[in-house]
């Protein structure tokens, strides 16, 4: 037997293993810890890359749920709204019946009214006030309502859902986003909005267009040339739509009339034209009387009979809605109008309710469980198996004992030296 004492070698031997086991405790010792198998990237470099993109697209599904949640919540409350201002509709349906066999009592009928007038505000405040995160849901015009809301629903760019109410029907009834009374067809009997009326000559003919004509729009914001097509713009209303596509432009908006002035529908011949001064919104323009003039390249013998007619305010508007004026006739047409509106109104609520079923509420159990199964991946790569670890533990552990003995039994050996030189 050789014995050194210089270069002990199976002391070194026993310090390498030991070291080797004791670095192996040490990493399990973390993995353990904080139960993750990949603590760095030296512990497994592509797993590392792949488990970070899991996570970030864990995260990414985490916010796309709560975003969705809100958008529930956005319609829910929406809905909450509609709710209301479908019971005020019956309410003026209800006292509109009552009206009709009122039988000329004017007390009755101005009490009606009165109730009437406080049901329509009553519209008007709730499509003004209702609100999410700072975004109206019921008001007027782009961006003011709930229509051409877009909803983040996924993890990446382009996930998008909106709830778009373009082109729109239920029940035979266009669907829109704005349900104030006047959107609704059943404005309030009186209201402070001054509107533009005919003031010299006949009533502004709207019968229709034999040839191309070209409108000139001056009102209290612009001046708009509109073209009207006589293929295709041939009827009252496809006149006013022309009219009013320009209205943030020009500051004018158009209505159908009867002779007297009354908007429609209580109109029998909607033939005639009442315009209004609006803001940029649509809104109508109170205050100072507003001049408004409609001009056509066209003689009035010409085709629409429009022909340059100049206008000016004439003070409060009467409204569409008034039991107080109607004839028996009249109540059929009120009735029908507020039947109308609370087709609107209904379907805005079935469409916010399929869009909440079929689109949110759905995406939002697609990407529950997507979550689920990409953190399960994630964990599969990254999270420490236990029980495994503890029995790689427990290995080093005992290892390292032994090492540990084994290097003091190395170290002992050269103590055989000193027996020989006594």
């Amino acid at each position: 037997m050789s014995l050194r004492i210089n270069t002990n070698m199976a002391a070194m031997t026993a310090h390498r293993n030991m070291a080797a086991n004791d670095a192996q405790m040490s990493k399990s010792i973390e993995r353990l810890s904080s139960g993750l198998r990949i603590n760095s990237a030296a512990d497994d470099a592509a797993g590392l890359v792949v488990s970070e993109t899991m996570q970030t697209n864990s995260q990414g599904l985490s916010q796309a749920m709560n975003n969705t949640q809100d958008g529930v919540n956005m319609i829910k409350t929406s809905e909450a709204a509609l709710s209301e201002i479908e019971t005020q509709l019956q309410n003026v349906r209800d006292l509109t019946l009552h009206a009709s066999n009122a039988n000329g009592n004017t007390e009755s009928l101005a009490a009606d009214q009165s109730q009437i007038n406080q049901a329509l505000t009553s519209v008007n405040r709730i499509a003004d006030n209702t609100e999410f995160a700072g975004r109206k849901l019921l008001g007027t015009g782009a961006g003011n309502n709930i229509s051409g809301a877009v909803f983040q629903i996924g993890a990446n760019g382009g996930q998008t859902a909106t709830f778009d109410l373009s082109g729109v029907t239920y029940a035979g009834t266009s669907v829109g986003g704005d349900m104030h009374a006047t959107a609704l067809g059943v404005s309030n009997a009186a209201t402070t909005a001054t509107s533009a009326k005919v003031t010299a000559g006949t009533a502004v003919s709207a019968s229709g267009v034999s040839t191309d004509e070209i409108l000139t729009v001056t009102g209290a914001i612009g001046t708009q040339a509109i073209t009207l097509d006589h293929t295709t713009e041939t009827s009252p209303n496809a006149i006013v739509a022309k009219i009013n596509a320009q209205s943030a432009n020009t500051g004018v908006k158009a209505y159908l009339t009867q002779a007297d002035g009354t908007i429609s529908p209580f109109a029998a011949d909607n033939t005639n034209l009442t315009f209004q001064s609006v803001d940029a919104a649509g809104n109508a323009t109170t205050g100072a009387n507003k001049t408004i003039v409609i001009s056509s390249n066209k003689a009035a013998a010409n085709g629409s009979g429009i022909g340059t007619v100049s206008l000016s305010s004439t003070g409060t508007d009467a409204g569409t809605y008034n039991v107080q004026t109607a004839t028996t006739s009249d109540f059929t047409t009120l009735l029908s109008a507020v039947d109308t509106a609370l087709k609107k109104v209904n379907g805005l609520r079935v469409n916010l309710g399929a869009f909440q079923s079929n689109t949110l509420e759905s995406n939002l159990n697609s990407i529950t469980v997507q979550q689920e199964n990409v953190q399960a991946s994630e964990s599969t790569i990254r999270d420490t198996d236990m029980a495994s670890e503890m029995v790689n533990f427990t290995k080093s552990q005992i290892l390292t004992q032994a090492a540990q003995a084994m290097m003091t039994q190395a170290n002992q050996a050269p103590q055989n030296i000193l027996q020989m030189l006594r």
